[in-house]
């Protein structure tokens, strides 16, 4: 007995053992389980460092959403800055060694009207004012305004280069200042202005029609500037610019246009520099080289003596040199000298220039409009055999496409038209009448610009811009028959013609890099003509050329910078 009940002793130790074994790894896992339990608890303190990851996350997002919001790069300070640092005077000497004439003002000297705000405001320079304005933005020597100054190496002449490091200097010489000199070719320049992608350039400009509105409101009124890279916008300029321009009474328009000098002065909207010489050279023995105040070039009046030797060879060709470029040949869309001159030599506006003057005469209209007597409608009548150099005959219908084309399309010229006209109604087949915003006394010239040169629909299609197109089959004394971009073009006579045919029959126009190596070409008889833009440098060394000759050009072409208004930067 004793025996078994020691053996059932030893039992009961032996399984409580193991049972104490079995249970105490199960007490072991429950002390991580606390552990765990103790680490839940300090999930508050973790949330507490959520909060600030999350405000470090807006943080964030709020210094993403300041990079995304650009400024204007151009202050009215800045503008002014600028504007008093320049010395024209000193640009004038040192480049042209004073041929030039200083601009105080977009309005040529001799116009009726004209003033000089720009030296009445700054001098001739004011270093000072410029320092004082520059500092009042918070720039400093250690912190410079730093900017960008673009500028075509050739279209301008080879002088433009020195102008612009010129500016550059007298700009950096405020100690405030950093200018990083930019150049591009012609063609690319002029659309990217256009899409307002130059922040400051410079810009010639000659006149589209002969009254001081022509000088201010391309660059100055809401409408227009656009067209010309300033995109500025005033609505007080606008109303001055509009009463101005609608006024026939001489002393209210002086008094209005001293006032828009002064506020144009104060706001720059552009920066004019200097009034440039024109010059064109032929060869002896060519005849009918006259080209007047409105800045037209007429080829159909050219001829040559009997004994004049022609670079082609031939008295049925005329070779013309220029080194301007093509940027677009749609009268829908063109904005510069040289597509003008092709659009109007290959077409008609309405209205034309005696060859060499300023004086008005009918173009594609049979005579001069008739005015409404409440002076808002012009209305003209159209030559009975007007026909496109295709044989498509034109009606006054074709006038008012041309105009709801260019409405449409919203071309770079737009602008100068849609300030001033309202509407376009066909009266009959060759009847076609203008409704005026307003009493535009200047409206005759203003329709003898190339807007008004009616474009065939065969090319020009009315849903889109043809800025090359592969010939130009228009109402004018020559057709395009071939163009090749960069190197030149064809031009012959249009058979369908309603005036006299031209006496030379073929022009072509060849296209040069720059200046000298144009000079170089019509002194080696390679040329007939060099014109636009010769530059006075070549145009001086060629008057000691016994076998070229030289003219100046009557006609106020300006050089001026402009302030991309809408032009912005990211701080």
């Amino acid at each position: 007995m004793k025996t078994k009940k020691l053996l059932i002793f030893l039992a009961v130790l032996v399984l409580s053992s193991l049972l104490l074994g079995a249970c105490q790894p199960a007490a072991e896992t429950e002390e991580p389980m606390e552990e765990t339990e103790m680490v839940e608890e300090t999930e508050e303190p973790m949330e507490e460092t959520e909060e600030p990851m999350e405000e470090t996350e807006e943080t964030m997002e709020e210094t993403e959403v300041a990079e995304e919001e650009p400024t204007p790069l151009w202050t009215k300070n800045l503008r002014q800055a600028v504007a008093a640092a320049i010395d024209r005077e000193t640009i004038v000497d040192r480049v042209f060694e004073g041929r030039n004439i200083p601009a105080y003002h977009m309005v040529p000297e001799g116009y009726p009207f004209a003033t000089q705000p720009f030296f009445d405001k700054y001098g001739t320079r004011d270093l000072d004012m410029a320092i004082d304005l520059l500092t009042e933005e918070g720039y400093t020597e250690d912190n410079p305004f730093v900017f960008d100054l673009w500028y075509p190496p050739e279209h301008y002449g080879t002088t433009t280069a020195d102008v612009m490091q010129v500016i550059k200097e007298q700009l950096e010489e405020t100690g405030l200042m950093v200018v990083t000199l930019n150049v591009m070719n012609w063609a690319e320049y002029v659309d990217g202005f256009v899409a307002g992608e130059l922040p400051f350039f410079i810009l010639g400009w000659f006149p589209d029609f002969a009254d001081p509105e022509n000088w201010l409101s391309p660059f100055a009124s809401c409408l227009q500037s656009p067209d010309n890279g300033v995109f500025y916008c005033n609505e007080e300029m606008d109303q001055l610019l509009a009463s101005a321009a609608a006024s026939s009474d001489p002393a209210e328009r002086e008094a209005l246009y001293q006032e828009i000098g002064d506020l144009y002065a104060e706001e720059v909207p552009t920066l004019p520099l200097f009034w440039e010489p024109e010059f064109v050279s032929y060869k002896p023995g060519i005849e009918g080289v006259t080209i007047g105040a409105p800045f037209e070039f007429n080829y159909d009046v050219l001829s040559f003596a009997e004994d004049a030797t022609p670079a082609s060879g031939s008295m049925d060709t005329i070779i013309i040199g220029t080194t301007d470029e093509v940027n677009s040949l749609d009268a829908s869309d063109a904005y510069s000298t040289h597509d003008w001159e092709i659009i109007k030599n290959t077409g008609a506006a309405l209205l034309s220039y005696t060859p060499g003057t300023s004086e008005l005469v009918p173009g594609a209209a049979a005579e001069m409009p008739e005015v409404s007597e409440d002076g808002l409608t012009y209305t003209f009548t159209l030559r009975d055999n007007l026909a496109f150099a295709d044989g498509t005959p034109v009606t006054a219908q074709n006038y008012v496409d041309s105009w709801n084309r260019l409405n449409t399309l919203e071309g770079q010229v737009s602008g100068l038209i849609q300030l001033y006209v309202e509407s376009v109604e066909a009266v009959d087949e060759l009847t076609v009448a203008y409704k005026l915003k307003d009493t535009f006394g200047f409206f005759p010239a203003l329709a003898a610009t190339a807007p008004f040169v009616v474009t065939n629909p065969n090319t020009f299609v009315e849903d889109e811009i043809v800025q090359f197109p592969e010939t130009l089959d228009g109402i004018g004394a020559y057709r395009m028959v071939s163009h090749t971009v960069g190197e030149q073009m064809v031009l012959e006579a249009n058979p369908e013609y309603f005036g006299e045919a031209p006496t030379i029959p073929n022009v072509i126009i060849r296209y040069f890099a720059d200046p000298t190596t144009m000079s170089n070409a019509i002194e080696a008889g390679e040329i007939d003509v060099a014109w636009r833009i010769l530059g006075a440098v070549e145009a001086v060394r060629l008057q000691d050329v016994e076998s070229v000759i030289v003219e100046k050009v009557e006609a106020p072409a300006l050089r001026y910078m402009v302030f991309n208004h809408e032009f912005t930067v990211v701080e």
